[in-house]
């Protein structure tokens, strides 16, 4: 019950941040435009500072990536039950991309992190955790067949190649590059924070995760925008039903057949309860697939999210 009610209040916390954003919009401190440079920042600088220095200072095993294969097989296995589901309702090839990247890809690493460091502040182990679980059982997803499924459904004429290049993206950027010499700092033998050249460069990872969770919920709040449920109302509830309750309770459910700790297990189902990506838009607007859409669904699941992470968190146990 006391992890239920820090849980409670990290989100509360989330919240008041995301409503200061809407509020410097209205005032017009802020504008919607500086999310995307708000976002790069995110992606650029604080992400790769998360993963690097959070893998660079703790000991990975490999049983340790177990939680990130489950993630991964929760996320293909989301897309095929998306498309299954659009394809018996009989949506349109636009409709039925947009539900398959909201039900399928989450916002790991957008308020993924967010949360976990709320919620486990004096614990690197559950952050460590997150990174594995978020880069490879969501990045990898996310960045490889992301472009592939929004050229699929998505309306403008895109080349194989150009499909190859875009989901070949990832592992051109700073996150995959912090991810590999997160890994490879330990094994190499690399001196840690005791060492007088390398503390400094801690320090200032540690710095900019700090940054993260701010700058992340701001970015997302001055993106909103008040969406049309009525026009999308059968497919918010497909996709509420999928990405919001159905994937985090078969990764509970996953989580104690397989034994998890319950550190592992509780990270696993936050991260598996997260709204959509917001990635998932970007890639339907580059390749014609119904952003719009994708964006309603986007925002009314982040709304409802305040909601429904709390009460999977409570019937996980």
């Amino acid at each position: 019950m006391n992890l239920f009610v820090s849980l409670s209040q990290a989100i509360t916390s989330l919240v008041v941040v995301y409503l200061l954003a809407l509020y410097l919009r209205h005032r017009g401190i802020l504008e919607e435009a500086h999310s995307l440079t708000l976002a790069r920042i995110v992606t650029e600088l604080c992400l790769p500072a998360v993963v690097f220095v959070n893998l660079a200072t703790s000991t990975i095993s490999l049983k340790s990536l177990q939680p990130a294969l489950v993630m991964l097989g929760a996320e293909l296995s989301c897309i095929a039950l998306a498309w299954g589901v659009g394809t018996m309702f009989r949506l349109s090839r636009l409709e039925k991309g947009a539900v398959i990247f909201c039900a399928a890809f989450g916002s790991s690493t957008f308020l993924g992190y967010a949360i976990i460091m709320q919620l486990y502040p004096q614990s690197p182990q559950a952050m460590t955790e997150a990174v594995l679980i978020s880069e490879v059982g969501v990045g990898y997803p996310i960045f490889i067949l992301g472009p592939m499924l929004a050229a699929y459904f998505g309306s403008s004429g895109v080349s194989f190649r150009e499909n190859i290049s875009a989901s070949l993206g990832f592992f051109k950027s700073p996150v995959f590059f912090a991810l590999l010499l997160g890994l490879a700092w330990q094994p190499l033998g690399l001196p840690g924070g005791e060492n007088a050249f390398v503390k400094p460069l801690l320090d200032v990872c540690h710095v900019l995760s700090q940054a993260l969770t701010p700058l992340a919920l701001i970015a997302v709040g001055l993106m909103f925008k008040v969406p049309n449920l009525r026009q999308c109302l059968g497919m918010l509830v497909i996709v509420v039903a999928i990405k919001l309750l159905l994937k985090p309770l078969m990764l509970s459910m996953v989580a104690d057949c397989m034994g998890f700790e319950r550190l592992w297990k509780d990270v696993l189902v936050l991260l598996g309860a997260m709204p959509p990506a917001v990635l998932g838009v970007v890639f339907l607007r580059r390749y014609g697939g119904d952003a719009s859409l994708a964006s309603a669904l986007l925002l009314a699941t982040t709304v409802l999210s305040c909601v429904t992470i709390l009460g999977v968190f409570w019937i996980a146990g």
